[in-house]
């Protein structure tokens, strides 16, 4: 992008009557944009909102009017033109094209950016067809250059919105399968996305396809994670805390380019294909992935990933990470209660535990830690159902929402043990995906840039981003030598050590220090520039459009800022009080079998009068109740409907 110095002006642009009529079609809000002018990228507008696509999957071979179990790939049956929500197929290659010329007719004049997370390539499930790798470059290739001609300057051949692709477990070969680069792959997918990847980061991406992108000039930056190399099902690697691992390499890439944004004064959201949780991360990397979040709260403003197909947000504990990282330091610490002093001692020192209000949770802040590896998100016995990793009919898909609720967002933490903003917790987006495992999704995000013109015109000096990747190179290349020790050395921790001093005799690189005291919350928790503002989700009803009751389109499914969520300025604290909405019932019901378990005293019978007094209300109480239990079952039943992305899945019998 271009270094502020290189800024000429600044100013608002005014809405026509027409665009405004057009944003309000779309559910869109009437933000002011901003006009950038500058000496290396010409005229640029910020209208404060971007797009997510994500899992497009086109497959060459769909045949409309062929059937379903053979991936409609042959025979005589109901295959649908635009493809069929829930039956199992890939996206015809029409749905991708059109998909994309909706973007363009509808989006492309009205967002910034485009985060666009992986899996650009058919699933490997008809024997008939297999993969190869040509295959799979061919692709790539072909999806690339459709994003780059939809989103580049008519008159020039730089991107009039920016894309930020990320490496999707389909895209490669064979599927879920990538090694520590330089490869093969690695150098084929620089070069289809050479228009995407600044050339400076070439050698850090053939190292291990992640990268970032400035999306707006020393402000707000992508950072796009390879999470192949965090994905527990690609065999080639192993764990995120042995050197050699291109995970760890990631972690360490990931803590100097977060160093250099904070440094800067940058936002950024974090980017990829695979979203953390137990299932899909090794925990070695999701603890280092949550803590790295937690740490630079003051820099990261969240999450947004694909893969799953399913519309939902996961909450990242980071006291859960912590006591995990302290249980992997077993048996290299002076004793447990060593241990257990720090972990407390990062509770006390990072939760504002004089903060009682909205509490709903009567623990005490330094209640003992029990032994804890992360937490389940899952029913063991529908592990396998879980992922659609090769495609087919999505089964089991309730039972994991069900899970997540009482596994997730029944045990969010009340006011006083999540910190005055939440700051306990990180947030994952998982966005709906364009091939019809239900309905095709898309989703625009809206962040507040009501400010953004008076940090624009700061005339604050830095290296230019060339020079700080020679840099890095140089010094990742130098780290690697030293990094031919013994993994395993030995060290040791004082009873008055705390984390940063572990971390730092521990020698681990991709181990945050806690974050400085004095450094405010970013945008993801305190309202300000490129807070998340809301967002609208967009689907494409299958069924109605092949059906020729309606055109092919997009249409508004639903807003965060609706009825039933009710959602405001979308920091993390909106996020976790939905969350306890959502699992609040669990919880409720969960505490009622503990107390019929524990025994109940029965009360005496008291005189006539105060017993129907006492029944009259009884059933008042009982009355509130019933209704705030409808309230909190509508909010659930309203979540699974878009998480399905009004498909009806949840009500079809698949589980």
């Amino acid at each position: 992008m271009f270094p502020a110095d290189n800024i000429i002006s600044v100013e608002s642009v005014h809405l026509s009557e027409d665009e405004k009529k057009d944003l309000k079609r779309l559910g869109l809000t009437m933000k002011t944009p901003v006009k950038v002018k500058s000496t290396e990228k010409g005229e640029q507008i910020i209208h404060g909102r971007f797009l997510h696509i994500t899992d497009i999957h086109p497959d060459p071979y769909y045949k409309t009017g062929s059937k379903q179990d053979g991936f409609c790939h042959s025979g005589k049956g109901n295959a649908g033109k635009y493809g069929d929500a829930i039956l199992g197929c890939d996206s015809p290659m029409v749905l991708m094209e059109d998909t994309i010329k909706w973007i363009e007719d509808n989006l492309k004049d009205k967002i910034d950016f485009i985060v666009w997370t992986g899996d650009n390539i058919r699933h490997d499930n008809d024997r008939r067809y297999p993969r190869t790798e040509l295959n799979i470059f061919e692709m790539n290739q072909q999806v690339s250059d459709l994003m780059y001609d939809t989103f580049k300057n008519k008159k020039d051949p730089n991107l009039k919105v920016d894309l930020i692709p990320s490496l999707g477990n389909n895209d490669v070969y064979p599927h879920n399968l990538f090694s520590p680069g330089p490869t093969l792959q690695t150098r084929e997918l620089f070069k289809i996305w050479r228009n995407f990847i600044p050339a400076s980061q070439l050698h850090v991406f053939n190292r291990g396809a992640y990268f970032f992108q400035e999306v707006i000039p020393n402000q707000l930056a992508i950072l796009s994670i390879n999470t192949l190399y965090l994905f527990q099902s690609n065999p080639l690697v192993d764990n995120c805390d042995k050197k050699k691992e291109p995970g760890y390499k990631l972690f360490e890439w990931l803590g100097y380019v977060l160093k250099e944004m904070r440094s800067r004064n940058m936002k950024v959201w974090l980017t990829g294909h695979v979203p953390p949780n137990e299932k899909n991360y090794d925990i070695s990397c999701l603890r280092k992935y949550i803590v790295w979040s937690y740490e630079y709260r003051d820099v990261i403003i969240g999450g947004l990933y694909g893969h799953m197909n399913m519309d939902h947000f996961i909450p990242l504990d980071s006291v859960a990470a912590y006591k995990s990282i302290r249980k992997s330091l077993k048996g290299k610490a002076s004793s447990k209660d060593v241990e257990d002093e720090l972990v407390q001692k990062f509770l006390v020192d990072n939760l504002d535990s004089d903060s009682d209000s909205d509490s709903d949770d009567e623990d005490d802040i330094t209640e003992p830690l029990e032994d804890s590896n992360m937490y389940r998100v899952f029913d063991e016995n529908h592990d396998e159902d879980f992922v659609r990793v090769q495609g087919g009919i999505p089964s089991g898909k309730v039972k994991y929402m069900e899970t997540l609720r009482e596994s997730l967002y029944a045990t969010i933490k009340g006011k006083r043990k999540s910190g005055t903003s939440s700051e306990r917790y990180s947030l994952a987006f998982v966005s709906a995906s364009v091939v019809p495992t239900f309905n095709p999704g898309l989703r625009v995000w809206e962040y507040n840039i009501t400010d953004l013109g008076e940090k624009l015109t700061k005339k604050t000096q830095f290296e230019p981003w060339d020079s700080f990747f020679t840099g890095l190179e140089t010094m990742m290349q130098s780290f690697e030598k030293y990094d031919i020790e013994d993994e395993d050395d030995t060290f040791k921790i004082n009873e008055n050590d705390d984390l940063a001093t572990i971390f730092k005799k521990k020698r681990d690189k991709t181990f945050p220090l806690p974050k400085p005291e004095k450094l405010p919350l970013g945008p993801g928790y305190v309202p300000q520039t490129f807070t998340p503002e809301r967002y609208v989700q967009y689907f494409a009803d299958l069924e109605g459009i092949n059906s020729g009751k309606k055109d092919f389109s997009y249409e508004f499914e639903y807003s965060t800022d609706n009825e039933i969520y009710e959602l405001g300025t979308l920091v993390v604290d909106e996020w976790i009080k939905l969350g306890r909405k959502l699992g609040k019932p669990i919880k409720d019901k969960k505490k009622e079998e503990e107390d019929d378990e524990g025994g109940k005293k029965k009360k005496k019978k008291k005189k006539n009068k105060k017993k129907k007094d006492g029944k009259s209300k009884k059933s008042k109480n009982k009355s509130a109740s019933d209704n705030a239990e409808d309230v909190l079952q509508k909010i659930w039943n309203t979540y699974l409907k878009h998480t399905f992305i009004s498909s009806n899945y949840e009500n079809k019998g698949f589980g």
